[in-house]
């Protein structure tokens, strides 16, 4: 059985073949449909959409025939690949001598006839055949050959657009100054690799003196710095490693099956001396060095994301040690961005009904040191997170994690939870003290915040008079607008008290307290935890009771956890105490539980983390 001849450039053509990305695919619906018809309108039990490779022929696309591919010197469609200009006909393969012995037509399938129509690109390089075959010999009519050619027209647009379609994906896979893979291409990379189950290490990649060239030389230089980094980058990786460039002057490479840190260093050490040395450009020598930061999968982390943004870590701890050197994950440091990544997706995810979640908030009374009949002040809401994923996450690092664009989700969110809390404990005619919601800086400088606010009320079925309004003196700076000032003001004139919160810790200045009409304000607990221990934090809170008596505000002691603070709290003037020593923060039913058993007899206060009959 004579193989057929190989065609002239027939290493240009298989290359022209495999820029469609086309061999060893899924059947796509297009190529089925047409070997479908074509089978049906030329009457034939077998249509193949064939692409002739190096050594063998593959099947796009089959009808009537089972095996995908054959070798390349059986096929009909290498011969027919040979005359691109014409259509191979073949009447009886057991009369061709090409045929008469090749175990297609002399085994179990018994080909005999064959026509096939060459699929050539606009190139001129023919990549196979649309064909049709047949069992029994067949002399193939001029209109059969013509429908067969409408169709392989067909089947070659329809290529045509594949490799259109690839090469766009391609281009927006792919870094236009180096050739290497762009960031899009690195995460899909990686996120493949991490399904597979496979070990990796990911080797974030900082260039040290691109700022350097860039300066002295111009941007052509820093290019020629880049481009030469990537050339370097590529020829140190192994088959199957993918490195790609993710930034300004920032690579990335994929280090698959690399699962312990000794092996990994060794590779990142590999790349740090490959990006070791100067780079020739315009008869200058340019400086070239690289830091490295490492993270191992799943050592440090196991989600493509985590991943990178560890090893982004890691690398932001080499630069602080030195220049040139490589850096690694710590667990804490991977926990830390886990839980984090976490966070922010619950933030970033799509707004059920103004619910976060994670979220639970907790409320904590704010009770009175005077003989009051009531004397529960407030009960404030306070944000507290533990998410399913993340387990529980202090406020001030929640905080730092979700960052200033995110709190206003988050307040809305505390808001929603407590007023609603409210509405039903009243309801239940177990709280008739006031709400106080923390509003935070980039939440006051909100156009909308009344509006927000009183839909928020009104959907809660509360009023004004039921809450107050904690706010902290960054607030109050000279920056702050007067129209944010006066929204403020506004929400007081409706009802609602104002509260300055941690007062002491900010940077207003106590002429800023002229800025805003405040109830109240309450004095950080730094202050009163030192009380009975510094004679410093005694004076400043006498003094700050006297500031806030002439002024007509009222004075809240927060972080009372002992008696002694209690009463040297009580001693100095303040009129209202909040700590551990009375309450805890607490969920909805534990504030219920709290206020039920306060109510069971109402001629007891709370005071001193005790109950104390109430003077006649």
């Amino acid at each position: 059985m004579p193989a057929a001849e190989l065609p002239a450039g027939d290493p240009e053509r298989v290359e022209a073949l495999r820029s469609y990305d086309v061999l060893d695919t899924i059947a796509e619906e297009a190529f089925d449909g047409i070997v479908a018809l074509a089978a049906r309108v030329t009457c034939s039990p077998i249509a193949l959409v064939s692409l002739v490779d190096t050594d063998r022929q593959w099947s796009k696309a089959h009808y009537g025939l089972d095996a995908h591919e054959t070798p390349r010197s059986m096929a009909f469609c290498a011969h027919a690949i040979l005359d691109p200009a014409r259509p191979l006909l073949v009447a009886d393969a057991t009369r061709d001598p090409r045929f008469a012995d090749n175990p297609l037509v002399t085994g179990v399938l018994g080909l005999r006839s064959y026509l096939g129509i060459p699929l050539v690109n606009p190139e001129g390089h023919a990549l196979g055949t649309l064909c049709i075959i047949g069992h029994h010999p067949r002399e193939y009519d001029d209109n059969t050959v013509d429908t067969l050619q409408i169709l392989a027209r067909t089947v070659l647009s329809t290529l045509e657009l594949r490799r259109a379609l690839h090469r766009v994906e391609q281009a927006s896979l792919t870094d236009s100054l180096t050739g290497l893979a762009n960031r899009k291409a690195i995460e899909l990379r990686l996120a493949e690799i991490v399904r597979t189950g496979m070990p990796v290490a990911v080797v974030a990649v900082d260039l040290d003196h691109l700022k350097e060239a860039n300066d002295a030389e111009g941007h052509a230089a820093g290019d020629s710095l880049l481009r030469s980094s990537g050339e370097r980058l590529r020829r140190c990786m192994r088959p199957g490693d993918t490195v790609g460039r993710v930034g300004g002057d920032e690579f990335v490479a994929l280090l698959p099956g690399v699962g312990d840190k000794k092996t990994a260093a060794n590779l990142a050490n590999r790349i740090a001396s490959a990006l070791a040395g100067p780079v020739a450009y315009e008869g200058k020598r340019l400086r070239m060095s690289a830091t490295l930061g490492v993270a191992v999968a799943p050592l440090d982390a196991q989600a493509p994301e985590h991943l990178l943004r560890v090893a982004d870590e890691a690398l932001i701890v080499a630069k602080r040690q030195s220049r040139g050197s490589v850096g690694w994950a710590s667990p804490d440091l991977a926990r830390h961005l886990v839980q984090a990544a976490s966070i922010l997706r619950s933030f970033d995810g799509p707004d059920l009904e103004g619910a976060v979640p994670g979220l639970d908030v907790h409320y904590q009374p704010i009770v009175s040191l005077g003989k009051a009949e009531h004397p529960l002040v407030a009960v404030e809401a306070l944000a507290r997170w533990n998410h399913p994923d993340t387990g529980a996450v202090a406020p001030e690092k929640l905080l730092s994690v979700i960052g200033p664009g995110r709190t206003g989700r988050l307040g809305i969110a505390v808001w929603r939870q407590a007023l609603a809390a409210a509405a039903a404990l009243r309801a239940d005619g177990v709280l008739q003290a006031r709400i106080a919601l923390n509003l935070s800086s980039s939440e006051v400088v909100r156009p909308d915040l009344a509006t927000l606010i009183a839909d928020e009320l009104a959907r809660a079925g509360l009023s004004f008079e039921a809450v107050e309004f904690e706010i902290t003196e960054e607030v109050l700076l000279d920056r702050v607008s007067t129209r944010t000032l006066d929204q403020l003001a506004s929400l007081r004139g409706r009802g609602a008290r104002l509260v300055l919160d941690d007062f002491g810790t900010g940077n207003s200045g106590l002429a800023q307290l002229l800025r805003l009409p405040l109830d109240g304000l309450k004095l950080d607990k730094r202050f009163i935890q030192r009380l009975g221990a510094d004679t410093r934090a005694e004076e400043i809170v006498r003094a700050t009771v006297s500031l806030a008596r002439g002024l007509g505000i009222s004075v809240v002691a927060e972080g009372v956890e002992t008696e002694r603070q209690a009463a040297m709290a009580s001693a100095l003037g303040c009129d209202a105490v909040q700590g551990f020593l009375f309450a805890r923060p607490t969920d909805q039913a534990g504030l219920r539980a709290w206020l039920m058993a306060r109510a069971h007899d109402n001629k007891r206060v709370i005071y001193m983390g005790r109950h104390r009959a109430a003077a006649p």
